[in-house]
């Protein structure tokens, strides 16, 4: 009593009326300022501005890229044309085409999408290229490796008209083109992300690319 009595009035009536920390509390785990909370009011407020932007601006800025990576994917006719004749000597190879094409997409997009979310963060940024690229050439590999040696069973068993050496050119195809996806994937979405592009640009660059 004599203790309180030697502080003063105005700040025992301050202490007394001060409100209580975290008042505001989460609907969900009745915490206060939860994280859960302030994630909450994140995601309606970004939601909220997605659905609020005109159509034209998200299609001004995804048209040009598709147009101009529609001309550059011509050349892969250009190509074709030019190996012809080993495609007719070979035209089993012709039945993997979509599975070569769709791993090297299947892997790029799998770099692609967790770059570009890094990037955000801040976990990652242009100026970590060459520890980023290292990185991702080394589970390139692997990747690349692992599901070639899944490819060869796949076109030399389950393939009535495949021999041994489509097989072999095709599972080291398969290989080859995922390792390249993820190398390839790191350098545009870095490139791209210089100027604001990464998450736009990047897939359509990439499978162009590709």
């Amino acid at each position: 009593p004599r203790v309180m009595s030697l502080l003063p009035k105005e700040s025992l009536r301050s202490d007394a009326q001060e409100p209580a920390p975290h008042a505001s509390h989460c609907p969900r785990c009745g915490a206060g300022r939860c994280f859960a909370a302030a994630r909450s009011s994140r995601g309606t407020s970004s939601r909220a501005e997605y659905l609020d932007t005109s159509l034209y601006v998200d299609v001004r800025a995804r048209l040009p890229w598709l147009v101009g990576l529609m001309l550059v994917q011509s050349l892969s006719g250009v190509i074709v044309e030019i190996f012809s004749s080993l495609i007719s000597d070979h035209i089993v190879l012709t039945a993997f085409l979509t599975m070569l094409v769709g791993g090297g997409g299947n892997a790029s997009g799998q770099t692609i999408a967790d770059l570009v979310q890094r990037l955000r963060t801040g976990e990652v940024s242009p100026a970590d290229f060459g520890s980023v690229l290292a990185r991702e050439a080394s589970i390139g590999a692997i990747l690349g490796l692992t599901v070639g040696a899944c490819a060869f069973p796949r076109v030399s068993l389950l393939s009535k008209h495949a021999g041994l050496v489509d097989a072999v050119a095709i599972s080291t195809a398969y290989a080859i083109i995922v390792f390249l996806a993820n190398v390839v994937a790191v350098c545009v979405v870095l490139f791209l992300d210089r100027y604001g592009q990464a998450a736009v640009g990047s897939p359509p660059v990439v499978q162009a690319v590709k």
